[in-house]
């Protein structure tokens, strides 16, 4: 599996996905500006949503990719 890019759906930053981001993975869009957290709905054909940010202040919040 290679490299797949995606667009952040807040603000259509260009992102690039690893291939070890699984499905339910998190991410963090990379526009300074928007930092978004993102999870990983589905990889085909690739999907993310935007997570609520109540729900990213949690001790085991960890994402596995900086796009």
């Amino acid at each position: 599996m290679a490299i797949e890019f995606l667009k952040c759906p807040n603000c259509r930053q260009k992102l690039a996905l690893q291939p070890f981001v699984m499905t339910g993975g998190m991410v963090v869009c990379a526009n300074v500006k928007c930092g978004t957290s993102l999870r990983v709905v589905q990889r085909r054909p690739l999907r993310v949503e935007a997570v609520p940010e109540a729900e990213t202040h949690k001790v085991d919040y960890r994402p596995e990719s900086y796009g």
